[in-house]
């Protein structure tokens, strides 16, 4: 039989169990530390400490799973020799690899989180009013909270956090995955209005949103939730496609959330770089966009028309209509005068080549003054970025 220890690690015994997971943007409640600093005794054979550390942490979470089999195995190892984790859970044996999994994706991530000073390559650039941008890694089932702080991110919270029962990349209703994209958070569901399996409270998100209806991606009702409420946490792999963090850290994350602007970068491992890397990117997309801005500007329709894809589509038009519309209305004016603000973009996570690019547009003309709020998606097409799509944030979804 194998022992506790090499069921918990299996191939995590090459990684550095060292106490990093007191870093200052750290854990709600405490409990994932504990959790840590008891598989840590455990990889280290201090079965005394370790027992301590799990008693401790069931006295705090009854409801904590992963804590209470892995303490059940300690003491009964007292009595018995050590078998594996769970070993007396019998038709449970699914849900203990569950667990097991789970243990093995918090040591992972105890290993290798980012540091404070990195940043999802796909975060190119928060807008003004945008405070958090939410960032999910199913590799490492976790939920990172990036801070908007005079215009640079910041990495300021992190929590364990469950996905789709199906895995990812999200194709179609009843497949059980998390879909993989930008979207944003498009309201609030409290605890009351919510059967018990949703915990405390709801937050749901745009999918599917224009691009998916492009790519015939179906299904409903994706949310970033809390978990049942008789179960501290869940294993990795638990939803029906949903994202889940247990109670306590829901409730933390439900109070910074602006739920009309909330960005959530969903990936599969996620890469993330350095800030002076950060920088020049964001540059250079900002450019992009800039040279669009001032193309339209201009009224000479190649120059505008060339910052579009020919797979253009907006649901009433495609790139042919498109520029034909376009050509006719710009010409007519006498100027135009177009102003941005509140810009954000963000890359696909799993798709650097896809770009959503949301602002708010003033534009003026001879005969036509208005504001707007304005969404694009851009693909870079042989090393330049084209769009295609625009339109309100809704528009084209049905």
């Amino acid at each position: 039989m194998q022992t506790l220890k090499k069921l918990i690690l299996g191939s995590l015994l090459s990684f550095s169990l060292s106490a990093t997971a007191s870093t200052d943007y750290g854990i709600s409640e405490g409990n994932e530390e504990l959790l840590i600093q008891g598989l840590e005794s455990l990889a280290s054979q201090q079965f005394d400490t370790a027992l301590t550390q799990f008693r401790e942490l069931t006295e705090k979470r009854p409801d904590f799973r992963l804590a209470q089999l892995v303490y059940a195995d300690l003491l009964a190892a007292q009595a018995n020799p050590l078998g594996g984790i769970g070993s007396l859970g019998g038709q449970r044996q699914k849900e203990i690899q569950g667990l097991i999994e789970e243990a093995k994706v918090r040591l992972r991530v105890n290993k290798d989180k980012p540091g404070p000073d990195l940043i999802p390559e796909s975060l190119i650039q928060m807008s003004d009013d945008q405070k958090y941008v939410i960032v999910i890694d199913t590799n490492y089932s976790r939920l990172f909270l990036m801070e908007n702080r005079n215009g640079e991110p910041h990495l300021v919270k992190d929590y364990y956090a469950s996905y789709g029962r199906g895995g990812t990349e999200k194709e179609k209703r009843g497949d059980l995955k998390t879909p993989l994209g930008v979207y944003f958070v498009t309201g609030r569901f409290k605890d009351e209005a919510l059967p018990e399996r949703y915990g405390s409270g709801a937050l749901p998100l745009n999918y599917p949103n224009v691009w998916d209806y492009r790519h015939g991606r179906t299904g409903s009702g994706i949310w970033l939730h809390g978990s049942p409420v008789d179960t501290y946490s869940r294993p990795p792999k638990a939803s029906e496609g949903c994202i889940s963090l247990t109670n306590p850290d829901f409730q933390d994350l439900d109070k910074l959330v602006d739920i009309q602007n909330t960005p959530v970068l969903i990936g599969h491992n996620m890469k993330w770089v350095g800030r002076d890397e950060w920088l020049s990117r964001q540059k250079s997309l900002r450019q992009t966009v800039e040279n669009w801005r001032k193309d339209w500007e201009s009224r000479d329709h190649q120059r505008y028309i060339s910052h579009y894809s020919k797979q253009y589509n907006d649901s009433d038009k495609n790139y042919e209509s498109f520029s034909a519309y376009k050509e006719r209305v710009n010409s007519s004016k006498s100027y135009i005068k177009v102003d941005i603000s509140d810009l954000s973009l963000f890359t696909y996570p799993n798709d650097p080549n896809l770009m959503v690019v949301t602002f708010n547009q003033r534009y003026e003309s001879d005969n036509y003054k208005g504001d707007s709020i304005k969404r694009q998606y851009w693909l870079n097409e042989k090393g330049k970025w084209k769009i295609a799509y625009e339109g309100a944030p809704s528009k084209g979804v049905p």
